[in-house]
């Protein structure tokens, strides 16, 4: 039996073979450049530093987790650095600079917003949307400090009010 050719020279076998492989991409999360980037982050706990390198108003970005840990007036916090929308990394925004995925360990004093560079959804400085698409906050994430240390647990989900005390 010969096999019937589609529009532009495609057998019916090499069709079945693309729909496959590209229905295979979805489920997997998603073409290399596609809109959604499928971000995925870690969830084993990780050490983000010292105390001494956190100053209040102070974001670093762990790019390799997919978190961003600060710390404000009432202290240390983490929260998801992947956009609600569709998983792409967030990048900082602050007085017309950028802090992009790709600078991992990049640190910021916030004074803008984070911001998804697919769609242009905007965070706050506490992981809040401010602008859509995107219509859920950042999800936060357990901090703990012992002996001036700071660990992060993504596995744990917190409210985004909750903060570690430096001790």
């Amino acid at each position: 039996m010969s096999e019937r050719r589609c529009e532009g020279g495609v057998n019916r076998r090499r069709f079945l073979e693309m729909v496959g492989v590209g229905t295979a991409m979805v489920v997997v999360g998603g073409a290399a450049g596609g809109c959604g980037g499928g971000y995925s982050m870690s969830t084993d706990p990780f050490s983000a530093g010292t105390v001494a390198e956190f100053p209040v108003g102070l974001y670093k970005l762990f790019s390799a987790q997919g978190v961003i840990v600060g710390r404000d007036a009432s202290g240390y916090f983490a929260f998801s650095a992947v956009c609600t929308h569709e998983g792409t990394e967030i990048e900082f925004q602050s007085s017309g600079s950028a802090c992009t995925p790709a600078a991992s360990g990049c640190t910021q004093s916030m004074t803008g917003s984070f911001r998804c560079p697919n769609h242009g959804a905007r965070f706050d400085g506490n992981g809040a949307v401010i602008l859509g698409p995107a219509t859920t906050d950042l999800q936060h994430f357990e901090v703990t400090v012992a002996s001036g240390e700071i660990t992060v647990k993504p596995a744990n989900g917190v409210t985004s009010s909750t903060r570690a005390a430096a001790v």
